[in-house]
């Protein structure tokens, strides 16, 4: 199927195609992209499916002459996907989102993953365009290796084309402030979550290098659905609130969910974790740093599933985390009667793991989900 999908890509031109990459958010700006570029444009973008991988060949097979633009997200698991990608289309429009965890220098380098990332722009000719997250060390960092244009979005008003104030959680959902120059929207973002304020901002960037207006550009993303399981908003037993974000856990999208949890008002935050995977020679560090952070943030209870979420137990015990309020090794079916025994109205709950690890089964049996 790739052959014939290099083919078929062949007869489109290059600029029709943008390739969204990162370590978190990557999926919240296709969809955003989407919604916002298909107010001008015909569109076609990779899909989410909880159930199978995003297949980029598939999606490059459905190209008709109808169409605009195609958003694929070319996400990074293996060393070497990006190479197969680069095969099949050289995008001429580029977009980053958060592409490494915190603490990757203190880490001693960048992990190849993120290298693997970095190709995309390494292919973008003088005529090229990349949109990078200002506030990401790691792509100021690739920026250098960009032969076309930058396009910065981020924060800081003075060194970003677009840029976000006034970030805040009301009523469950994310609201800032969107600017460009000297124009100012209110958005009110769907999705609760402070981090995905980021792949918002890159979807407006890419609204805004082709002409959409920014007040266009703010109803769009007030218009995106929220997927389910990301950072979904659910009832919870006796009153409380569940923060469902069982789609996928990494360190860097854990590290940030937290904070959103810390930003929303709560009589007690519980914290449900499940694995992490594919963390490699920094599965360790990682586990032990995001122990810190919990630590740190001081969160109320903290329910743990199997594997490797020993080491966080393990390290909040070193740090002298209260032992009554830290469970470890526990089954889905055992991490549902303790919140059912536990939560009370006014209480938060975030839940998080590898989808494998199938923790959305325990948004199911707590909540008023169906």
């Amino acid at each position: 199927m790739g052959f014939l999908a290099k083919q078929y890509a062949k007869l489109y031109p290059a600029n029709y195609f943008i390739g969204i990459t990162g370590s978190v958010g990557k999926t919240v700006c296709v969809q955003s992209a989407k919604t916002i570029l298909s107010q001008k444009f015909q569109i076609l973008s990779t899909e989410f499916d909880l159930n199978s991988d995003l297949d980029i060949p598939k999606t490059i097979l459905k190209l008709n002459p109808t169409l605009k633009k195609v958003i694929l997200e070319m996400g990074i698991e293996n060393k070497g996907e990006m190479d197969f990608y680069l095969s099949l289309i050289h995008p001429k429009t580029v977009v980053f989102t958060k592409i490494a965890y915190d603490h990757s220098e203190s880490l001693g380098e960048l992990d190849d993953i993120i290298m693997e990332k970095g190709k995309l722009i390494k292919q973008l000719d003088e005529k090229g365009l990349a949109i990078l997250n200002f506030d990401d060390s790691s792509c100021k960092k690739l920026a250098k290796d960009c032969k076309g244009s930058v396009l910065y979005y981020g924060t800081d008003p003075n060194n970003c084309s677009i840029w976000a104030g006034n970030i805040q959680i009301e009523d469950f959902k994310t609201t800032f402030e969107l600017n460009l120059g000297v124009e100012r929207v209110k958005v009110n973002f769907p999705y609760c979550g402070l981090h995905l304020v980021y792949p918002a901002m890159a979807a407006a960037a890419l609204g805004v290098i082709n002409n959409i207006p920014l007040t266009k550009i703010k109803l769009a993303l007030e218009a995106v659905k929220p997927l389910e399981h990301l950072m979904q908003v659910v009832a919870g037993p006796n009153g409380s609130v569940v923060l469902d974000d069982t789609i996928n856990s990494s360190s860097v999208a854990l590290d940030s969910a937290i904070d959103t949890l810390q930003q929303i008002n709560a009589r007690r935050r519980v914290l449900v974790l499940g694995e992490m995977r594919n963390l490699g020679k920094y599965s360790d560090t990682i586990h032990r740093q995001i122990a810190q952070k919990i630590f740190k943030e001081k969160i109320d209870f903290v329910f743990l599933g199997q594997g490797n979420t020993e080491i966080i137990a393990a390290e909040l015990k070193s740090l002298g985390f209260w032992e009554e309020r830290v469970e470890n090794n526990l089954q889905n079916s055992q991490i549902v009667s303790r919140l059912l025994n536990l939560l009370r109205k006014g209480d938060l709950v975030l839940i998080k793991g590898a989808y494998s690890a199938r923790l959305d089964e325990i948004v199911k049996r707590i909540s008023k989900k169906t």
